[in-house]
């Protein structure tokens, strides 16, 4: 079938008149009843079978167990027939970003998950460590058991981790790097650069993603080492790692480039202005530092693109220090420059990358406040509502409603889950329900057209 699927895929992209159907993929059109078609007939045909054939059905996996390793019970209940309908929902995508609160009203609750919806959950564990953090909670000696029956799971058994570091599988090493790292930080840099000079990119790129979990100040001799590596992908995660970390030699140095390059400028009777000179040139130390002099991925050429990804790196608590402002005021003096847009995007980046708290309401709220205005309709600020606060998605959530007329009713249907916050582009905001109200409501609820709703939820 997938030999067919390949077939298709390539006869649709070079054109039938190129090349057509194989013999073999005709023999199987002709079983299905594709006769009497055109090639480009027979294609279009043959994709539409595929495509429900894969969406129903699929082969089962030859799976034994000897007598000695029946399933063992839960201790704990599954939880009911109403929650198991949510789950189903939640892993179908429908509410995706719910998944990590209904895992935490599950353990809240002392239940334990369906055996059923077991195998798809540990599925996801492998590439996203922090949902096996919750799920691990929640699995049950039933699911403890399931663990153990398919190899490509085993990452996730961390209690079964060899004590070799170096004769570890990749999975299993970078668990006992985080492991250590947790346990024992100077011992998990001496691992890395025991081993270093061995490791392939990707190994070291991997490494390197599970220290952005503990970004401390006892890595930055290492990481500074990191930035001489001959692999771009290599230096790159270095960079983003050191930016990370509070009040690193990059950052500092990243700001003191920066400070050259800006002018507050007094006004009478105006707000003081922001003066920008874009960086004519970049030398080796700022190349090494992790600008790209051939990136343009901000709007105004490959100069504000420098500019910009120095703003991305810098600690956005640095501007409130030098300019001695509040998050809001020092968005409004970037709006006001001659590079707005620029700065404003940049420092998204910048706040994501840090998860700064007072930045993203500032941002979020200038987001939401500035929406009629066509200067600011492409800003994206999808990237900082993976970790929100609740007092900032509250009050995000407060001034959006103000904003829109009769949005209570829109995003509360029926009682139902989230959807987004108005006017904020693509930003998809988790589980409105128990964000919102998980503290309780904050404050009296403003008179935004409930339309006769009365509960707050």
């Amino acid at each position: 079938m997938k030999d067919m699927e390949k077939e298709i895929v390539r006869v649709a992209l070079v054109g039938t008149q190129r090349a057509g159907l194989s013999v073999d993929a005709k023999v199987i059109a002709d079983e299905w009843e594709l006769k009497d078609l055109s090639d480009e007939e027979t294609v279009l045909a043959t994709a539409s079978i595929l495509f429900r054939m894969k969406k129903t059905a699929f082969q089962t996996v030859d799976f034994r167990i000897s007598n000695n390793e029946i399933p063992p019970k839960n201790s704990k209940k599954v939880c009911n027939t109403t929650a198991i309908k949510l789950l189903n929902m939640i892993m179908d995508g429908a509410f995706e970003n719910a998944l990590p609160e209904f895992l935490f009203h599950l353990e809240k609750n002392n239940k334990c998950l369906p055996p059923e919806i077991l195998p798809g959950l540990l599925e996801r564990s492998l590439s996203s460590p922090h949902l096996w953090e919750q799920l691990k909670k929640n699995i049950g000696e039933r699911g403890k058991w399931l663990l153990r029956q398919n190899d490509d799971w085993s990452s996730l058994r961390a209690d079964e981790l060899p004590e070799d570091w170096e004769e570890a599988l990749h999975d299993q090493r970078l668990m006992i790097l985080e492991k250590t790292r947790r346990n024992d930080p100077a011992k998990a840099i001496r691992m890395l650069e025991e081993t270093w000079p061995r490791e392939s990119v990707n190994q070291k790129v991997r490494f390197l993603k599970v220290l952005e979990k503990t970004p401390t100040k006892d890595l930055e001799s290492f990481l500074e080492q990191c930035l001489d590596d001959r692999r771009k992908e290599v230096r790159k995660s270095a960079v983003r790692l050191l930016a990370k970390i509070s009040n690193s030699s990059l950052s500092e140095r990243m700001f003191e480039r920066m400070k050259d390059l800006i002018h507050i400028k007094s006004r009478t009777n105006k707000k003081e202005k922001l003066e920008i000179r874009l960086p004519d040139k970049l030398d080796d130390a700022m190349i090494r530092d992790g600008i790209d002099p051939r990136v343009q991925w901000y709007k105004g050429g490959v100069k504000a693109s420098r500019l910009g990804q120095m703003v991305a790196l810098i600690q956005p608590a640095k501007w409130l220090e030098y300019l001695n402002l509040p998050a809001g005021d020092v968005v409004d003096m970037f709006v006001r420059s001659d590079w707005g847009e620029l700065l404003i995007q940049a420092m998204v980046e910048a706040t994501a990358l840090h998860n700064d708290n007072e930045w993203t309401k500032a941002l979020l709220l200038f987001r939401i406040t500035s929406s009629d205005r066509k200067r600011w309709q492409n800003l994206n600020v999808s990237r900082l509502i993976d970790d929100v606060s609740d007092d900032v998605f509250n009050a995000v959530a407060i001034e959006g409603m103000k904003k829109q007329k009769g949005y209570w009713k829109k995003i509360l249907p029926s009682h139902n889950y989230s959807n987004r916050v108005p006017a904020c582009g693509k930003m998809s905001l988790p589980y409105l329900s128990s964000k919102t109200f998980r503290n309780g409501w904050p404050g009296k609820i403003p008179d935004i057209g409930t339309d006769g709703i009365t509960e707050p939820y």
